[in-house]
């Protein structure tokens, strides 16, 4: 099966070194399109041709392109009978590139080139337009980013050795102009692609972020990751009963599946229409058995206290600050497990995510990891189809390092508030796809 990766981000979000390393993963190419640009920039720079004449830049298209080859597994990129491979990651060639690249002549001559390219191979593609404009049908889209402050680290780290007189500042200078330039620029701003999953990485490991993005390709092309631990047997049981029950009698479809395939520890949330809904959640997220919380009052009968003990959820009092329910919610995720939180508290009919208890605020900013958001479109009914829509994992770590407090609460409760808009727009786009 002929597949593509398209792989977009700013500058120092690693993108060619986890596109390697996802190549390698596939058995397929890794296609440098940077590499291509630099490579350009290199010439037009030995060629004394103005990096903004967009007619002489237009006859250096006509008369030399890069040439790709690859060798034991890696680009090497070639320009006027030159190999550069070596030659174009300097911060200087760096920044011309992001100049040629804004001229629409280049773009388009090197645009046609990957695209027949990526026509005859399956292959992983990196760049800053890939999703966008070059592979517009690509069987996967990731957007990788990070914070402004990470990607100079990496740049720093990896240009240091090359430049003894380099600083840190100078580079994260270098990150803020490139992104100014590449996300202002006329011809195909940097931007994730609509169908695009973020990931951010700030506070990922190279390695983790290349496993995440194979589980993510793997997934898409049909092969779910195996539970990375035990499921206890009645949490098995339940599993295959939602798999059967969400298959025939109430048929869900799911949306980015993909994404719910990240490291524990992380908070899955979702919004919350009827009982069903940990079971509608939680079945796409193969990795893990995901820790629910459950109304306390619940334990009162005889069989929901057996149910919650085999199911390993955590009893929780809505109504007041339960700090029972908070330190065992704190003890799951410090050894490494997933916790299942409906912020709503209880089930709401009216906008999504739009009474949400704090609670949820101050476990995610003590324990600093990630937020795994889900949108349930509707009640499951006979027959009838219900969406579930995972989001990009929500980032904490920026502000947790605030402290926690009243403000850093709020300012988490409204990028969770952000993140459902995103997820409503995109159940709206379905609904009037399917409309059409």
């Amino acid at each position: 099966m002929l597949f593509t990766v398209a792989l977009d981000g700013p500058v120092g979000a690693g993108k060619s070194s986890v596109a390697d390393g996802v190549a390698q993963g596939l058995g397929v190419l890794h296609l440098d399109t940077g590499a291509m640009y630099r490579a350009f920039a290199w010439l037009a720079l030995r060629e004394g041709v103005g990096l903004e004449d967009e007619t002489a830049l237009e006859a250096l298209t006509r008369r030399a392109m890069p040439d790709v080859d690859f060798v034991d597994g890696r680009q090497r990129t070639a320009i006027d009978g030159q190999d550069v491979t070596e030659l174009i990651r300097t911060p200087a060639i760096s920044m011309a590139a992001s100049t040629v690249s804004k001229a629409k002549v280049v773009r388009a001559a090197m645009v046609q080139r990957q695209q027949e390219l990526a026509q005859s191979r399956s292959m992983v593609m990196d760049g800053r337009d890939i999703g966008t404009r070059v592979l517009p049908n690509a069987t996967i889209k990731i957007y990788l980013t990070a914070s402004p402050e990470a990607r100079a680290q990496r740049r720093f780290e990896e240009l240091r050795p090359h430049d003894d007189t380099l600083t840190y500042e100078a580079v994260l200078q270098d990150v803020h102009d490139r992104d100014h330039q590449d996300m202002t620029r006329t011809v195909d701003p940097l931007r994730p692609a609509q169908d695009a999953q973020v990931l951010d990485t700030t506070d990922m490991s190279q390695e983790a972020v290349v496993e995440d993005i194979l589980r993510r390709v793997r997934m898409r092309l049909g092969q779910p990751p195996k539970p990375a631990e035990p499921f206890t047997p009645l949490y098995k049981a339940a599993r295959v009963l939602a798999a059967a029950l969400f298959s025939t009698l109430m048929p869900v479809r799911y949306h980015r599946p993909e994404v719910a395939q990240l490291d524990a520890p992380f908070i899955l949330i979702s919004n919350h229409n009827c009982m069903l809904d940990p079971l509608l959640v939680g079945l796409k997220c193969y990795r893990y058995h995901i820790r629910f919380l459950g109304k306390k009052e619940l334990e009162s009968v005889r069989l929901a206290r057996w149910l919650f003990r085999k199911l390993l959820m955590i009893p929780v009092d809505r109504h007041n600050m339960d700090m029972t329910a908070m330190r065992a919610c704190l003890k799951a995720l410090r050894e490494g497990h997933a916790l299942g939180i409906f912020p709503e508290g209880t089930r709401h009919h009216e906008g999504v995510m739009e009474a949400m208890e704090s609670g949820i605020a101050m476990i995610a900013l003590r324990s600093k990891v990630k937020l795994l958001p889900a949108y349930i479109q509707g009640k499951p009914r006979l027959f009838h189809r219900t969406h579930v829509y995972y989001g990009d994992p929500i980032p904490v770590h920026d502000i947790a390092c605030k402290g926690v407090n009243k403000d850093t609460c709020a300012e988490l409760m409204d990028r969770i508030g952000a993140a459902y808009d995103r997820l409503t727009a995109m159940a709206g786009q379905h609904r009037g796809g399917d409309a059409r």
